[in-house]
């Protein structure tokens, strides 16, 4: 049985557990956490939620962990939440060491950050010129370059404002903040590659009805609007990817890339981003690939 740590409201999750099948999942909501019964000792464990379906680690097959933590709990003090959450990654933890999960660690990006990934990339991929710096230190090596600022977290400012990529003048950037810069790519299209085992999912988004830069602050999120497109990697890029991909231990999550004169250039890689909106329809049939990936047993 697969466990699937993630939180009530979420859609992907929906569409797995339906894909799957109720009764081959057990799904372990991070935010309901007070509605699951919970028996966890150092050599047994077992969960049962409301409706006494249940799950233990002699039943348990594989586990996935999906954006559990971007739920909150409500109305619960500091030290209780964070008692939980030790609790869901000791749970999750107990299934890696026995070589049950997939996907990618929630946690990944803590240990493998952007810079150390563009560096692994760069062996086997066009990278951008880029910089994170303090005080401005380093600015020289982006001389002869327009230049965007993005963020490597993604958080949200005081006033819960996310920075997306956006064109900033060197000459006026402030240096009491830290910065992450890239030299600016001109394409027509934006590329992400969906890895999902040993299947790539190549997508090709057209770029000439962007108002921004950033497609993730235009892109439809209700389905109604197909705006990526499969396409087939070449035979060199396949390769690329593989090589890239074993040598951070990875077999899932999302390359996104640009396309400039036919050669692909690697700006970041998404250890859990979403995939969803790449085939909202079903003809490509991420879904059920994904289904397939989560259930099947790992060879010893």
């Amino acid at each position: 049985m697969l466990l699937l740590i993630t939180g009530s409201g979420d859609g992907t999750s929906d569409l797995l557990v339906s894909e799957i099948g109720g009764e081959n999942v057990f799904r372990f909501n991070y935010d309901l956490f007070n509605d699951y019964r919970l028996e966890f000792k150092p050599d047994y464990w077992r969960i049962t939620n409301p409706t006494g379906h249940s799950i233990d680690s002699d039943s348990v097959t594989s586990c996935f962990w999906w954006k559990a933590f971007n739920f909150y709990l409500l109305n619960q003090e500091k030290f209780v939440v964070e008692e939980v959450k030790y609790i869901f990654r000791e749970i999750y933890h107990w299934c890696r060491l026995k070589g049950l999960t997939k996907g990618t660690p929630h946690d990944f990006h803590n240990h493998m950050g952007k810079m150390n990934l563009l560096s692994i990339a760069s062996k086997h991929f066009k990278t951008p010129a880029t910089l994170a710096t303090f005080n401005l230190e380093g600015m020289k090596s982006l001389e002869g370059y327009e230049v965007v600022a993005k963020s490597f977290t993604s958080g949200l400012t005081d006033t819960n404002k996310a920075l997306a990529t956006t064109a900033v003048n060197k000459t006026q950037l402030h240096p009491n903040y830290p910065w992450f810069l890239q030299e600016t790519i001109e394409s027509k299209a934006d590329i992400t590659i969906f890895i999902c085992g040993e299947e790539y999912f190549a997508y090709s988004r057209d770029r000439s009805n962007l108002k921004g830069l950033d497609w993730r602050m235009e892109q439809d999120y209700t389905g109604q609007k197909k705006e990526w497109f499969r396409i087939e990697l070449s035979p060199k890029s396949v390769n690329a990817v593989s090589i890239f991909c074993k040598e951070i231990n990875v077999d899932w999550g999302r390359m996104d890339l640009m396309e400039v004169n036919g050669e692909l250039i690697f700006l970041e890689f998404n250890a859990n981003g979403q995939w969803v909106f790449l085939d909202y329809s079903g003809e490509d049939g991420l879904v059920k690939s994904v289904a397939n990936y989560l259930m099947k047993k790992k060879e010893s």
